[in-house]
């Protein structure tokens, strides 16, 4: 029997020189996708507003943010250290906003170069209740919500990291809904040991046209120095971000610092200038996270946005597998 040319084994050769069957299918289906995103109300519910809620929670930079849930703020944290990894957040306001919001995420490393993920989540504000001529509720609660579900997929290329995000969006004020789909890209990449490079989009329209909802990231990282602290190594990080909106905020600066103690504990300070209805101000947000077991744990409390009560998030995560 004749030996099997090489050109019909493609598939078994060595991880990395090609790419598997199943991504190229995710690939080809999240293309598909965004290509029909212009038809199908390819942009964000105008409610997709209250996710930067979310945002004046950050200790970090948007578009430096990692793991399962950081896919939300950067499609390139799609892929990571983990095979298998899980996270959720939970966030809430204070009373006079009634603002709640619970974010998840899953990733999955196919090869040494894929990963693929999927994140949903929900936002929403509680407690609006419908009056007549007494301040108590006659008819019944409003229902304000803005929701999404999503995929997503990522790449290394040498020193970058890339990622695509698709996300189907749904919301509801009180009687009126809205559906959409946005499509999302980002990266991240490793200039030198020391300096990180990373932007993205967040509810982009495929048009690339400006949306209320639509922001676009860009931020740097530096790690400023090594020292050892309690016999463990220390890392202190420097950054800056900047946060772009096509729909009339414009700009909107972070500054940042942190400092690693290996995997087991991190502090961030974040200082945002934040401008709206014709002011500006400077918004501050503190976040720690630490390692209990196999489960890491993150705490982050913001000023809220213009001042308007405190914000308040916590995460969990783990990771399954080398």
């Amino acid at each position: 029997m004749a030996p099997e040319r090489p050109s019909k084994r493609w598939l078994d050769t060595p991880e990395g020189t090609r790419q598997p069957t199943a991504v190229k299918a995710l690939w080809l289906s999240l293309c598909a996708g965004a290509a029909l995103a212009a038809p199908l109300h390819g942009q964000a519910p105008d409610l997709a507003d209250l996710w930067r809620v979310a945002a004046s929670t950050l200790g970090r930079p948007a578009a430096v943010q990692e793991g399962p849930t950081g896919v939300f703020w950067n499609p390139s944290a799609t892929v990571g250290r983990a095979r298998l990894a899980a996270g959720a957040e939970v966030l809430q306001t204070a009373d006079v906003v009634s603002l709640s919001a619970i974010l998840a995420g899953v990733t999955f490393r196919v090869s040494r170069r894929f990963s693929v993920g999927v994140l949903a989540g929900r936002v929403s504000v509680d407690e609006l209740i419908r009056t007549t001529t007494s301040p108590t509720s006659e008819l019944g609660e409003i229902l304000v919500y803005e929701q999404f579900a999503g995929a997503a997929v990522g790449a290394v290329l040498g020193p970058a990291r890339l990622g695509l995000t698709v996300r189907a969006h749904e919301s509801r004020f009180d009687f009126r809904s809205e559906s959409g789909l946005t499509v999302d890209i980002g990266g991240r990449i490793v200039l030198m040991p020391r300096l990180t490079l990373a932007g993205a989009s967040r509810f982009a329209t495929p048009d690339l046209a400006g949306h209320q909802a639509t922001d676009y990231y860009a931020a740097a990282e530096y790690q400023m120095r090594t020292a050892t602290l309690w016999g463990s190594t220390a890392l202190v990080f420097g950054r800056y971000g900047f946060t772009y909106r096509p729909a009339g905020a414009g700009l909107e600066h972070t500054l940042s610092g942190g400092i690693a103690l290996q995997d087991r504990l991190r502090v961030d300070l974040g200082l945002t200038r934040e401008q709206g209805f014709g002011t500006a101000s400077w918004r501050p947000v503190v976040e720690l996270a630490f390692r209990a077991g196999r489960y890491r744990v993150s705490v982050a409390r913001g000023s809220g946005l213009n001042a308007v009560g405190g914000v308040f998030r916590i995460g969990v995560g783990t990771d399954i597998g080398p």
